[in-house]
């Protein structure tokens, strides 16, 4: 492993240096001993991203029939982004199992320690919520941390064809009028490269597609608000009225605290 796991590119996700006082304060409050090494990388770096992008799998997933997906872990937070601490409400969001500790995710798949067949030194797992798998990843946090590794991504085919596509409005407005959310993120995904001149039409589009009666695609339009919202690409209005129309809908409300946690509405 390199000597600091954490990407210096980006600083989401990261909270406020950690303590030893907040460190006994998470471990009373989720009744576990945290691993040795999970804590000494938070003390690194309060959680954020980190250089590396996925772990090896034994067992195929909906992701990939070699790896999952692990580019953040999540810090210990005492104030309004609670990190780690977040486990309880996300495991009953999610109907994800009990006694497990969420250590990075994004709703769909999660990684998590195990700690349902003991208090200390956890196996890790990844969890797919979709296809209701766990798969065991490593026998304990420093296994896990020794297996992380950077997997280029390489596009074939279709999604390459389409990364290089240049879109018309007439192109992004047939793409966002489809029933298909794969289509809709080739388009965003276009536009998020060329956003300049088009600011006011993906607010637009963001905000029709959250009110899609089908929820794969209001989810698809969550996840790429946040992307936009990432890039500073949305105005604070428009972020406002997404994360209200977020709350409203009880199918994706949890994007709103997972994605926007500091805007209150």
């Amino acid at each position: 492993m390199v000597e600091s796991i954490w990407s210096k590119e980006d600083d989401d996700g990261k909270l406020e240096p950690l303590t030893d006082k907040n460190i006994k304060i998470a471990e009373k409050k989720l009744r576990v001993k945290l691993p040795d090494s999970f804590v000494n990388i938070l003390k690194q770096q309060n959680g954020g991203y980190i250089t590396c992008n996925a772990h090896p799998s034994d067992v195929p997933t909906s992701w990939a029939d070699d790896h999952v997906p692990v580019d953040h872990f999540f810090g210990i937070g005492m104030g309004k982004e609670k990190g780690i601490l977040d486990s309880e409400y996300f495991i009953q969001e999610w109907g994800l199992p009990d006694n497990v500790v969420l250590i990075s995710g994004d709703g769909h798949s999660w990684i998590a320690l195990d700690y349902r067949g003991r208090k200390t030194e956890p196996p890790v797992i990844f969890i797919d919520v979709d296809d209701e798998q766990i798969v065991e990843l490593a026998q304990d946090f420093d296994s896990f941390l020794s297996g992380l590794y950077v997997h280029d991504i390489v596009f074939e085919g279709e999604y390459a064809e389409n990364q290089q596509r240049r879109w018309t409005i007439t192109e992004l407005n047939a793409a966002f009028s489809a029933d298909d959310e794969l289509e809709i993120a080739y388009a965003f995904d276009y536009l998020l490269v060329n956003p300049t001149e088009h600011k006011q039409f993906i607010e637009q589009s963001l905000m029709k597609l959250l009110l899609h009666s089908k929820l794969e695609i209001r989810e698809t339009a969550a996840n790429y608000a946040f992307h936009f919202y990432e890039e500073g690409i949305l105005s604070e209005k428009c972020v406002e009225s997404i994360v209200k129309m977020l709350r409203q809908d009880d199918e994706i409300a949890y994007f709103a605290d997972m994605f926007f946690p500091d805007i209150k509405i």
